[in-house]
């Protein structure tokens, strides 16, 4: 057993903190998660964490020892010191325990499109939490993936993570997508593209039959989405708001949209994706 780790300066620790910054992250194609929780939802996914780090505190939790067992003794488990562990992490309380887990490898090309097939693209959008919370909800309303354009708030940051409670673990999300192979990809797959939008010629969401393979583009609020992806719109819609509020968050507005999709598709939708 190694022994546990007191030193702020220890490699591994210095390079957990330098995991923080994307460019860190993008380099050696690794993430760090925090907490029971998501980990748990990653291993329970299939994905398998190539280093725990788990607390003094945290190994007497039976909750993180049960994380352990189900690892399977295939990660390299690193035992740290309390302090060591709240110098590593972000959030203000950590649980005891992190892992560091390698980037997936996805593409368009691993998205199988078939007739009741509900897409989310995420464009522009730059708050991590909002982000995180789009992924969440489409995990819930059975997105067949999540496409993230440039200039969104990355997706491995540690608040888009901790946002989508481990949803990012349950379905392919793919970021930094470019806009010209994206609408590329959408007409090769014949998928119907439906953009929000504030807007007079925008429909009403129940106005449209959106009962065919399908691409949800959510934009910023204070920009909305790239000139290019709202040409390649099929429809502009839009929420009936009869209150006050001139906008909603685009988060609120994804679970909305992504409600109605689910509604008119039905049963369908949740068998066949």
């Amino acid at each position: 057993m190694e022994p546990v780790i007191t030193s702020k300066q220890n490699n591994l620790v210095k390079y957990v903190r330098g995991l923080r910054e994307k460019r860190n992250r993008d380099r050696d194609k690794v993430f760090v998660i925090e907490g029971v929780k998501i980990l748990r939802e990653a291993i329970s996914a299939g994905f398998s964490p190539a280093t725990i780090i788990i607390s003094e505190r945290g190994e007497k939790q039976v909750s993180v020892r049960e994380i352990l067992s189900r690892s399977g003794g295939l990660p390299r488990i690193v035992r740290v010191s309390d302090a060591v562990m709240e110098y590593m992490c972000e959030t203000e309380t950590p649980q005891g325990i992190m892992a560091l887990m390698k980037m997936p490898d996805v593409s368009l090309r691993d998205i199988k499109v078939n007739p009741s097939s509900i897409l989310v693209v995420i464009d522009q959008v730059q708050d991590p939490g909002n982000v995180g919370t789009i992924i969440r909800a489409a995990d819930a309303f059975g997105v067949r993936a999540v496409l993230l354009t440039a200039g969104c708030a990355d997706l491995y940051n540690g608040k888009t993570l901790r946002s989508t409670m481990g949803s990012v673990f349950h379905l392919p999300v793919l970021r930094d997508v470019e806009i010209s192979r994206l609408t590329a990809f959408l007409e090769e797959n014949r998928i119907f593209t439906a953009v929000t939008a504030v807007d007079e010629t925008a429909l009403f969401l129940d106005e449209v039959n959106l009962k065919r393979p399908l691409a949800l583009i959510f934009g910023s609020e204070a920009r909305g989405v790239s000139p290019d992806l709202g040409r390649a719109a099929d429809v502009k819609l839009k929420i009936p708001m009869p209150g006050l509020a001139e906008s909603l968050n685009v988060a609120v507005a994804a679970g909305i949209v992504l409600y109605e999709a689910l509604r008119q598709c039905g049963s369908d939708t949740k068998t066949n994706l």
